[in-house]
C-alpha cells in the first residue's frame, strides 16, 4: 500500500515527515510525500491508498485548503488522517461543544450565543466566576477566568464593538472607491477584517488542580496522564507538568468514555481533556492532535477484557497508522455524514 504524505514546501516539519516516513515503512507500506499545495494535487493524491496530511494550528489559510480538499480526496475512496469530521472538530471549540452536546457526550454547563443581547443578558444572571475560550487556539490561550459580571460585560463590549466613526471613514471614502477600481490585494484584505466571528463562549469554573489527558489511538489503546496547573494559574492545558498515572490509579470509566465516543464516530484518534464536575466526568475539549511528544507513548494502557494492560512505549506515527490501517479494516475509516 502506498502511503502518502502532506509536503508543503517550507510549512510541513521535517521532524513530523521523517516520523511517518518511519512508521509508515515499519508498517510495511511504501512512503510518498505529495506536493498538495500544487495544482497537480489531485493527479498525485489518486495514486495513493492512504493519505496524511499535517494541519498546522493558526495557519488559517492551510486550514481553509485542507478543508476544502480532504472531503474531495475521501470522495475518491481514499482513507485519510484525519478524517473530515475530525478535521472539522480540530482547532473549534465552538464546534466540539456543539458535536459533544449533539450527542449527549457529558461536557461542563456550556453557554454560545452569536446574539449580543442574549449574551448580555446570560452575563448578567450569571454565577460567577466563568472560564471564557476563543473558538480557536491551543495550550490555554484565548481562555480567561471571569471573576464577576463587570469584568465579563467589559469582554463582552469588546467582542461586539461597533466600528469607530475613522473607521466607517476609511471604508467609506478609502476602501470602496478602490474596490470598486477592482484592487485585487485590497479585496483579500478587506474580505478578512472581520473574519472572526462575534460570540460569548462561557463554561462552568470546575475548580481543580489538573485535569486528565486521555488519548485514543485506535479502537482499545489509550495514552492517558495527568497534566497540573501552571504555577498560580487555574489552566493545565499547555502547562507541560505530566504525571504519569500508575494502573491501579486509572480512571477506567473515563477511559471507557473516551474510547466510545471515537469507536461510534469514527475518529481513529483524539485527545479528550477530563475532569471530575460536581456530577462526574466532563469533558472540556477535544483535539485531534500530532504533538510528537514522547509522553504519548509512554503512557499507554490497552483495553482487555480483564482491565486496562500497561504497554511498552510506541512510537507516535506508529500508532496512528496502525488505528487508520485497523479503520480500514473494520470498513470505518470514511467518516459518516452528516454529523449524524
Amino acid at each position: 500500500m502506498i502511503l502518502g504524505l502532506s509536503g508543503r514546501m517550507r510549512r510541513t516539519p521535517a521532524d513530523w515527515l521523517g516520523e511517518f516516513e518511519r512508521a509508515g515503512a515499519a508498517l510495511g507500506l511504501e512512503p510518498r510525500i505529495l506536493p498538495v499545495d500544487h495544482d497537480g494535487w489531485m493527479d498525485a493524491v489518486r495514486q495513493v491508498d492512504l493519505f496524511v496530511w499535517r494541519p498546522t494550528m493558526g495557519d488559517p489559510s492551510e486550514m481553509a485548503e485542507l478543508r476544502t480538499k480532504l472531503p474531495l480526496i475521501e470522495a475518491m475512496g481514499i482513507p485519510c488522517f484525519p478524517n473530515s469530521l475530525m478535521l472539522w472538530l480540530f482547532d473549534d471549540k465552538i464546534r466540539e461543544s456543539f458535536f459533544l452536546k449533539q450527542h449527549g457526550h457529558p461536557v461542563p454547563d456550556t453557554f454560545v450565543s452569536f446574539s449580543e443581547a442574549e449574551a448580555r443578558a446570560h452575563l448578567e444572571g450569571a454565577t460567577y466566576p466563568l472560564i471564557a475560550k476563543t473558538h480557536m487556539g491551543a495550550s490555554a490561550s484565548g481562555v480567561v477566568r471571569l471573576r464577576d459580571r463587570a469584568e465579563a460585560l467589559r469582554m463582552l463590549a469588546g467582542v461586539f464593538r461597533k466600528p469607530t466613526l475613522l473607521e466607517k471613514v476609511v471604508e467609506k471614502y478609502h476602501y470602496l472607491p478602490r474596490l470598486a477600481k477592482g484592487d485585487f490585494l485590497l479585496a483579500r484584505k478587506v474580505r478578512y477584517l472581520d473574519a472572526c466571528p462575534r460570540y460569548l463562549y462561557v463554561q462552568a469554573f470546575i475548580e481543580a488542580d489538573s485535569d486528565w489527558r486521555i488519548t485514543t489511538l485506535g479502537r482499545d489503546l489509550v495514552s492517558v496522564f495527568v497534566r497540573r496547573n501552571r504555577p498560580d494559574d487555574f489552566r493545565a492545558s499547555g502547562s507541560g507538568l505530566w504525571e504519569m498515572v500508575e494502573p491501579d490509579n486509572l480512571p477506567a470509566e473515563a477511559c471507557d468514555l473516551a474510547l466510545e465516543i471515537s469507536n461510534r464516530h469514527g475518529f481513529t484518534s483524539m485527545a479528550y481533556d477530563f475532569m471530575r464536575g460536581p456530577e462526574g466526568w466532563v469533558i472540556g475539549e477535544i483535539s485531534m492532535s500530532f504533538v510528537l511528544n514522547e509522553v504519548y507513548t509512554r503512557t499507554l494502557f490497552r483495553r482487555t477484557p480483564q482491565g486496562y494492560e500497561q504497554q511498552a512505549p510506541i512510537p507516535i506515527g506508529v500508532m496512528h497508522l496502525t488505528a487508520l490501517l485497523e479503520a480500514v479494516r473494520t470498513g470505518t475509516a470514511l467518516p459518516r455524514w452528516p454529523l449524524s
